[in-house]
């Protein structure tokens, strides 16, 4: 099944529901994303920082080995 969501916000790509899940992610400002708009702003965070699509707020990843 494929349901339209809405659009990205950036491009303007139609986001759709398929299967129940959603092509696309839900910013925090309920507006949408398509997948490709999503991965190009997390290009430049990097690996050690990169934003939470889900909670808004950064997650740190530690390069150390755990004692």
């Amino acid at each position: 099944m494929r349901e339209w969501i809405g659009k990205c916000r950036d491009c303007g790509r139609d986001i759709y529901c398929e299967n129940g899940f959603l092509n696309g992610v839900v910013l925090e400002d309920q507006s949408l994303k398509c997948f490709p708009c999503a991965e190009q702003g997390d290009a430049g965070t990097g690996d050690s920082e990169r934003q939470s699509t889900e909670t808004g707020g950064s997650v740190q990843h530690s390069e150390r080995e755990p004692d």
